[in-house]
Formats: structure tokens, C-alpha cells, sequence
């Protein structure tokens, strides 16, 4: 179960009191070597490798458990299927709901209606929007209650007390299709309670908060009910579209089972009869063989890789973010948004793009679960033409940009302009242009982790290509020689000439656009664009620095609390900027002592970006206590939130990437296993983690030391791998050739599905 630390936390709800040590699932992978040892080259021959482990129990010490109900979002369990989502809690003495939400329903009103009355118009008018909940209003008061979220079957269940009541409730939103059961049994004095849908007005979060209603105001919800039982609750929405809830309640003596499905549909005014569907076909079905199926899912899901950091509360946490990324997002399905499927009052019901949506994603290559990072390559190659009209029209034949939030349903949403920004757009996220080609950068790190060239050819290339395109517009020549961008805006700092964040990424655009056109075989005369990629390469003016290190932009110096890593993402993500040379390595230092010196407030993702930027310098302590940090910012069931505590989803997530950061990582061509794990970590392992050009990597280290590493290819190809071990000794398969390239540094040739044990 879930430790949290925090105090705050301790108010009498439980899912912090680990019963058993986590570290003991170390020891549950092993390598069965034969030592044969050539003496002549440092080869072994070894039988085989076995991988086991008991996922239920692992998980099981790490499931959320509660000894009251929870009473808000931020301490309810919580599941979902990728679209669809809920969350139990207590609304009053009598009372418990179940959140309904889809991370599909969303308004779709015109591009061409924003006004920027408000400064984020395409939250406003095509944002998410709420649906309804489910209730139990019970005859007595709730005295007490224990209830447990199980990770590994995905699924909830609780028992509530009254004086002389019991009630017993079990809750799973179905991994494969598109329903939620629940069911409720009850005796004594809580006899009679029984579910009820409430359905409400399909209203935006953002426009209630702001006193900034839409008008014309979507029409209130139209209730059915069918002659076999089946209700359904439509928001035919005024734009077009329309959401349903169905559900079908069952009555057996005190016991009833609830089937529910909500589904949102646009244009068509389908999505009622596809719940109804959805519901009939849930109900019908044997309920032991649909139960497998679900549980068959995660239980698939789960195997896809294995971490212990032999930290309780941090391999606690890391599992609970794998089932919170499998609640929320699916293969080719949406994108993560600042909620996921649990909206809930708030600012932000939309896609953030300027950190929120690249981070939610940001973990998945390396997790070896790449249906968690796949709906940012689907719903950008599906939307590509929005991305063209998200530009001014002068360039609409040749750019795609992003703004700073859209829809996740169409990513339509006015992308800032270098420059002159976007008037009547709000000064600052008129001049945010770089947010495509960050998000270009994960489809990227699908590509470079599965080798599958389809990405490539038909979403990575083509995308960047027209992302490049839209700053290679502004670009202007001064009598430095250098090619310099005119004023953009640095995410949550100021506006800035040459500024940094965009310098990061067209620079690391640009030359991924060369490096992707030789690869594809692309001459010059194929693409005419390839001599000015090649001029952008050479005459991009140097990022701005002084003696504190990367500056916001020319002339701006940061100088003052700065939540966000805007200005280091040369270093992470793209790692374009790398420890190799004691110069690049003092400049990152001084820059991140630096952002980090001016105290006060930070965000929890500026401690996540700091560990992370902490692991690429090889600091493992550094990091920890960069983590460790963390923990505050964590609610009782991990959720996060900021601004007075509007949920965002982002930063626990990349909580999650971060300790993979610290165990693995794989960029320049080489593996770099173990590459800052902290000394407090003594004993740590990972299986079938994935690094660039689609190798598996698992490990395992022992007091400090690295006791083996076993790298499979998918595709075959050369890589470097730096396993913490001098002088390794190796077994490989049929074909593998190692060479020691320098202490303990080795050249690896694998061929397709080879191996190599070290």
C-alpha cells in the first residue's frame, strides 16, 4: 500500500502503512549462469536467463487502502480504462458519489467564435465539460468504513458501517470495453439505499470558474428510460455532438449491480445509442469470463516491465503511476489532458501544451509500454490540418504549430507568433510557439525506442517538417552573421528575443530533420528545404548565457523565481546540451544550482525536472533529494494539484519518469544503466526497460554494485553500453560481437533478437 510521509496526509486515512518491506521483490529475478570462462576472451558461456516475479503479491503491498471514506478527488480511489474514469468519495453523512467522466466529452464550438474575452478561448469554448455522477443516498449516517483500490486487478471495494448497518460496495471500469460496473450489497439499517444517476448541464469548469458562461448555453440533459430497464441521460450539445450516460440497474434481493457507459460522439448524435449498446452487451454477458477479461489486460499490462528501487514509498508510488497511466490514457486513444478521465472543478479542462500533455507521455518509452505514449502520434497525425489553422492564414500552406491548450478533441487552438504575437491573443501566449515541436519530440521517442519507421514516415518527418517551417518564416539574418528569432515568450518567465526555450527546439527540430533525411535516403533534390535546415544548423545564433549559466533569451537573464525548466530544455528532454566536456558540464551545473537558488514556492514538476536534469549529471543524491521533495506536493491517493488545488495530472506521472531517469538511460547512441542511483538505493533492479533503437535492457545491482545486465535487440544494430562494471565479463548469442571501447564502456553488435549478458 501506498506510504506517504507527509503529515497532512495522516488524517485518518490510510493507504501509508506498508505492511511488508518492498525490497524483498529483488531478489524474485535471477540469472542462472554456467561460468565457463575463456580465459582468452573474457567470454562466458550461461545457460539461460529466468525472469519471475509474484505480481499479485508485489503489487498487492502496493495497493491504496483507506480506514475512513475518502471525503474529496484527492484522497478517492480512482479507475478508468483510458476514455472512461471515476472516483468514489463522501459528500455527506449519508452520501457517496461516483465521479462520471470521459476524457472524450468535449465542446465543439468554432475556431472562429474565439473571442479571447479570456485568455485561453479554446479552453472555453472547446474544453472538457461535466457529465454527471452516480449516488448511494443511504437511510442512516456512515459511521466508519475500510476500502482498498487493488492495482493489480483494477479494481475497488469497500465495506461502510452505520450503527446497526453494513453495506458492501465493489466498483471496475472494464480495461477493454466501454463500462463501468458497480455493485452494492446491504443489511441492517442500511437496507433500501440504492444507486441513482444525476445527470447535469454539459457546462465548462473553466467558463463557471471565470463568470464567463457560453452562450448559447448547452440544452439541460434529456433523461429515457427503455422498456428493458435501460435509462439513458443525452447532452445534445449546441455546437453539434452529443454525450450519454446509459445504465442498467439489477436487483437481487438486497444486492444490485450497476452496468454504466458513457460515451460522447461529434458530429454525429450517436454516442446514446452506442452507451445503450455498450450496456446491453455488458449485462448479457457470463460475468466470470468478462471480469477475466478485464483482469487479463492489466495483468498483461503490468509484465510489459518491472522496477524496484528497494525504497519503499518510491517503489509504492512508481506502481500506483503505472496504473494511473492505464486509467487514463490508451493505445491510439486521447491524450492525457491536464485531468485525464477525472474532471473535476477547475481551470485547466483541456490539453496543456507549453509542459502538461509532454510529460504525462513522458515515460512511456522507457517503461516499455508504448500504448501509454501513442495517442500523442495517432491525435496529431489525425488532427494535422487543425495544426495548419491553429497559424495565421499567411502561413497555413507550409506551418503547424500549437497554442498553448486546445481540445484533445481537435487540437484547434491559435498558436502564438514570434514577433508581433497574435493580437487581440493575451500578450505572452500569443508568443508561445514552440509547443509542437516539444511535443513532436515524444512521437519522436516512439519512433527512436520501437524502431518502426511508419511513425517516421508517415507522422515524425512530415509533422516536423511543417513545425520547423513556421519559425523558419521569422528567422532574420543581423550583421552577426546569425540567424536570430524575434520575441517569443518563455513558458511561465517573460518575453524574450533569441529565447531559449524556442532556440532548444528548433535547434534540436532542425537537426533531427536532417539526421531523419539522411536516414530516409531524402537528397537536396528531393527536398529543396534540406539546404536551409543545413543553413539554420550552421548560423542559429548560441544560446544566450552569463555567469549563471542559460539565460531566459538576449538581454534576459533569469533572475527570479522560475517554476518551469523553459530555459533548459536543451539539456532535458532533448539532450541536446550533455555532460561529456568538463565545459558543458560546469554550464549545466551553474544553471541548474541556479534555478534552483532563488527559494520560495516551486512547482512539483520543477523538482521532478530537477531530479531529472540531477540524473543526467550522474548525481543520484542529488536527485533523491530533488524527489524526496516532492513528496508535499503529493495528495493522499498521488494525485497533485496547483492554484489553490485544481487537480493536474502531469507532474506525478513524470514523478514516475523520473525514477526510471535515475536507473536507465539511453541517448547518443549508448546504454547507460544505473547512471545515478542514489547511495541510499543499495539494492535495485529493472526488467525489459527500453532504450533507444528498440533494445531491452534488465539489470540488477547489489550493495551498490552492479551485479549483472542482460541487453536484447528487436531490430539488431550497434550499441555502447556503460554497465558500472570494469572489466565485464560477457555471453552472448549466435553473432554478438563485443568490443571493449574504453573502461568500462563496450561496443555491442546484436543481430535481431539477439542478446548479450554482461
Amino acid at each position: 500500500m501506498f506510504a506517504a510521509h507527509q503529515s497532512q496526509l495522516l488524517k485518518g486515512l490510510c493507504p501509508m502503512l506498508l505492511k511488508k518491506k518492498c525490497s524483498r521483490w529483488i531478489v524474485l529475478y535471477t540469472v542462472l549462469c554456467v561460468l565457463a570462462l575463456d580465459k582468452a576472451d573474457g567470454v562466458i558461456a550461461a545457460d539461460t536467463v529466468t525472469d519471475t516475479v509474484d505480481w499479485s503479491a508485489m503489487l498487492a503491498d502496493h495497493d491504496l487502502r483507506w480506514n475512513r471514506l475518502p471525503q474529496t478527488w484527492k484522497e478517492a480511489p480512482f479507475l478508468g480504462n483510458g476514455e472512461q474514469g471515476t472516483m468514489m468519495y463522501q459528500i455527506d453523512e449519508k452520501t457517496i458519489r461516483w465521479d462520471v467522466g470521459n476524457s472524450a466529452a468535449h465542446d465543439h464550438r468554432p475556431l472562429e467564435q474565439d473571442d479571447f474575452n479570456e485568455k485561453n478561448a479554446p479552453v472555453l469554448n472547446r474544453g472538457r465539460h461535466f457529465i454527471g455522477h452516480l449516488r448511494v443516498i443511504f437511510p442512516e449516517s456512515l459511521d466508519s468504513s475500510e476500502s482498498a483500490l487493488s492495482l493489480w486487478n483494477a479494481e475497488a471495494n469497500g465495506t461502510i458501517r452505520s450503527d446497526d448497518g453494513i453495506a458492501r460496495w465493489t466498483t471496475m471500469v472494464h480495461a477493454t470495453e466501454p463500462v463501468m460496473r458497480f455493485e452494492l450489497s446491504t443489511e441492517g439499517d442500511l437496507k433500501g439505499a440504492k444507486f441513482s444517476y444525476v445527470p447535469e448541464r454539459a457546462t465548462n469548469p473553466r467558463a463557471i470558474r471565470s463568470k464567463n458562461p457560453r452562450v448559447p448555453a448547452n440544452p439541460p440533459p434529456v433523461v429515457n428510460k427503455f422498456t428493458d430497464g435501460v435509462q439513458v441521460a443525452v447532452q445534445n450539445l449546441h455546437a453539434g455532438g452529443q454525450t450519454a450516460v446509459a445504465w442498467l440497474t439489477v436487483q437481487s434481493g438486497h444486492q444490485q449491480t450497476l452496468w454504466l457507459s458513457v460515451k460522447h460522439s461529434y458530429p454525429e448524435l450517436d454516442a446514446s445509442s452506442q452507451a445503450v449498446s455498450a450496456v446491453r452487451t455488458a449485462a448479457a454477458a457470463a460475468p466470470t469470463e468478462w471480469i477475466k477479461r478485464h483482469r487479463d489486460w492489466w495483468h498483461s499490462y503490468y509484465r510489459q516491465s518491472f522496477v524496484t528501487t528497494g525504497d519503499r514509498f518510491w517503489d509504492a508510488f512508481y506502481w500506483i503511476q503505472q496504473y494511473k497511466l492505464a486509467c487514463a490514457t490508451r493505445d491510439k486513444s486521447w491524450i492525457i489532458d491536464n485531468q485525464g478521465p477525472w474532471l473535476q472543478p477547475t481551470a485547466w479542462n483541456a490539453i496543456w501544451w507549453n509542459l502538461n500533455a509532454q510529460l504525462s507521455h513522458s515515460g512511456f518509452a522507457s517503461a516499455n509500454r508504448r500504448e501509454m505514449g501513442s495517442a500523442l502520434s495517432h491525435r496529431l497525425h489525425l488532427c494535422r490540418d487543425n495544426l495548419a489553422r491553429n497559424v495565421a492564414e499567411p502561413y497555413q500552406s507550409d506551418s503547424y504549430a500549437l497554442g498553448r491548450n486546445s481540445s484533445g478533441w481537435d487540437l484547434l487552438g491559435h498558436a502564438g507568433q514570434p514577433g508581433t504575437g497574435r493580437p487581440p491573443m493575451d500578450a505572452s501566449i500569443g508568443r508561445e510557439c514552440g509547443n509542437l515541436v516539444w511535443a513532436l519530440h515524444n512521437v519522436d521517442l516512439e519512433y527512436r525506442y520501437w524502431q518502426d519507421t511508419s511513425i517516421r514516415d508517415r507522422v515524425l518527418y512530415p509533422l516536423l517538417v511543417r513545425a520547423v517551417n513556421y519559425y523558419r518564416h521569422f528567422l532574420t539574418e543581423e550583421a552577426d552573421g546569425y540567424l536570430h528569432l524575434p520575441e517569443t515568450y518563455s513558458p511561465e518567465y517573460r518575453k524574450a528575443s533569441d529565447c531559449t526555450y524556442d532556440l532548444d527546439l528548433l535547434r534540436w527540430g532542425n537537426s533531427r530533420l536532417l539526421s531523419l533525411a539522411a536516414e530516409m535516403g531524402i537528397s537536396e533534390t528531393d527536398e529543396p528545404l534540406i539546404a536551409t535546415w543545413r543553413e539554420i544548423q550552421t548560423k542559429l545564433v548560441p544560446t544566450h548565457i552569463n555567469e549563471t549559466g542559460r539565460m531566459i533569451g538576449r538581454g534576459v537573464a533569469l533572475t527570479s523565481r522560475h517554476r518551469h525548466f523553459s530555459h533548459l530544455l536543451a539539456i532535458y528532454p532533448l539532450r541536446t546540451l550533455t555532460p561529456e566536456t568538463a565545459a558543458d558540464r560546469e554550464l549545466i551545473e551553474t544553471s541548474l544550482d541556479h534555478w534552483h537558488s532563488f527559494g520560495g514556492a516551486m512547482a512539483g514538476y520543477s523538482l521532478t525536472g530537477g531530479a531529472c536534469l540531477s540524473a543526467i549529471l550522474g548525481d543520484g543524491d542529488r536527485a533523491l533529494d530533488f524527489l524526496d521533495g516532492l513528496k508535499p506536493f503529493l495528495h493522499a491517493n498521488t494525485f497533485y494539484s496547483e492554484a489553490g488545488g485544481l487537480p493536474v495530472i502531469e507532474t506525478p506521472l513524470h514523478g514516475a519518469t523520473t525514477i526510471q531517469e535515475m536507473l536507465l538511460q539511453s541517448w547518443g547512441g549508448r546504454l547507460r544503466v544505473f547512471p545515478a542511483v542514489p547511495h541510499q538505493w543499495s539494492d535495485v533492479q529493472f526488467h525489459k526497460l527500453r532504450g533507444e533503437g528498440a533494445y531491452l535492457v534488465s539489470a540488477r545491482r547489489e550493495q551498490g554494485m552492479t551485479k549483472w545486465l542482460h541487453v536484447s535487440a528487436e531490430v539488431g544494430g550497434s550499441v555502447e553500453v556503460q554497465p558500472q562494471l570494469v572489466d565485464a565479463q560477457w555471453v552472448g548469442s549466435e553473432g554478438v560481437k563485443v568490443n571493449v571501447l574504453e573502461p568500462g564502456v563496450y561496443q555491442a553488435q546484436l543481430p535481431e533478437d539477439g542478446y548479450v549478458l554482461f
